[in-house]
């Protein structure tokens, strides 16, 4: 029987958003298609071919382990679990550390558009992350060996989620100095686990390290300016502008006003988290595509809100609000020449769709024409 206290009902708000999303078929992302070839391809043949660079063996190999069982409403269900999973953990540990109103932070993380869009859909985004968060959790349970080959899961669902595990052990290492050696294990075990699971694409790259890079274009797309536009304008839309102006306007307010001191609190956690998504930004700088990649943020950026804040809790609703408007409309200021394919912009100001309703409308098109290549919506909701 469920348990009758805020945190589980979050989690049954969480289930009960996210559960009609697992019947609207495997996703609008082309990689995804990939994803599932590349499983057929190798329990056909024994032939590893990734779906794309640098490869995403465990996730492609248990999709098509659970989408032989249970199709598209099985893979999506094994992700909404993961979904479900990263709320619990986050709740865990932000109670654990003491961050203030931690459940206006998970109900801001569970409506977010990007992970709520992600939550019940055949992508490894948030089945990356969930194995991290239980890696995180079995740490903090002192089971390592169990914590590296989460990690590893984890990373070898999606190869950069390997710095939020990195950075959590190491902020363990310095806080927890009588674990240090208990920790050395968890990263060999990591370190090891990883290594086996990018040995298929290595083996496919010939042995070189051209299975790391990513294909991005030309360069025509990454002058300096394009590259920091598309930086900027996609971290904007990432949390929708109301939601960033009102969420790095009080963090930087805060921290300036506290002289960063409100990161040190908490046994450091805001400083790892701080840290750690401004790794993830300059990792994004270097290859600000898909705004997806950013869903790591999301629950450290919070984190910090939370600390930095404080007592003062009308800021969380507010951006809880704000946020869950932007799943369904969002305020738009440019729009590309040439959609994933931009050099230039036309500025001004549209109320648009949000990311929520455009992925749901694309998964129905995508649903509809059953196959991967779409050019025709068949959903009912009409196009810009």
């Amino acid at each position: 029987m469920l348990k009758r206290d805020p945190d589980s009902i979050l989690l049954a708000i969480a289930a009960v958003l996210y559960f009609p999303f697992i019947f609207m078929g495997y996703g609008a992302d082309i990689d995804t298609y990939g994803v599932l070839e590349a499983g057929r391809h190798f329990a056909q043949s024994f032939d590893y071919i990734p779906s794309r660079g640098p490869g995403f063996f465990v996730f492609e190999s248990v999709t098509f382990i659970m989408d032989q069982i249970g199709g598209s409403i099985l893979t999506n269900l094994v992700i909404m679990g993961m979904a479900l999973t990263i709320l619990y953990c986050f709740t865990r540990l932000c109670r654990e550390y003491g961050i203030p109103n931690y459940r206006w932070l998970c109900a801001a993380l569970m409506i977010h558009p990007f992970f709520w869009a992600n939550a019940a859909c055949t992508m490894d985004y948030l089945m990356a992350l969930g194995f991290v968060f239980i890696g995180m959790i079995q740490i903090r349970r002192k089971h390592y060996f169990t914590a590296g080959a989460a990690f590893a899961l984890g990373a070898g669902s999606r190869l950069t989620i390997a710095l939020l595990a990195g950075c959590f052990m190491i902020w363990q290492f310095l806080i927890e100095p009588e674990n240090r050696k208990k920790l050395i294990q968890t990263g060999f075990v990591f370190g090891l686990f990883t290594i086996v699971f990018y040995l298929p694409p290595a083996d496919f790259a010939q042995w070189t390290t051209r299975f790391l890079v990513a294909t991005v274009g030309g360069e025509e797309y990454w002058s300096p300016v394009l590259r920091i536009g598309r930086w900027g304008y996609k971290n904007l839309m990432f949390w929708s502008i109301p939601g960033f102006a009102l969420l790095f306007g009080v963090i930087a307010v805060r921290l300036i006003k506290t002289r960063f001191k409100s990161l040190t609190g908490n046994q450091g956690l805001p400083l790892f988290a701080f840290v750690t998504a401004l790794l993830y930004e300059s990792f994004y700088l270097g290859i600000p595509t898909e705004p997806s990649y950013l869903i790591p943020t999301i629950p450290l950026v919070l984190i910090v809100f939370g600390v930095v804040i404080g007592k003062i809790l009308w800021p969380l609703p507010a951006l809880t609000a704000l946020l869950l408007i932007s799943a369904f409309y969002t305020i738009n200021i440019a729009q590309p020449d040439l959609m994933n394919r931009a050099t230039s912009a036309q500025y001004g100001l549209w109320l648009e769709r949000g990311h929520l309703v455009e992925l749901t409308a694309a998964r129905l098109n995508y649903q509809a024409c059953s196959r991967p290549a779409c050019n025709v919506r068949h959903s009912p909701i009409p196009t810009k």
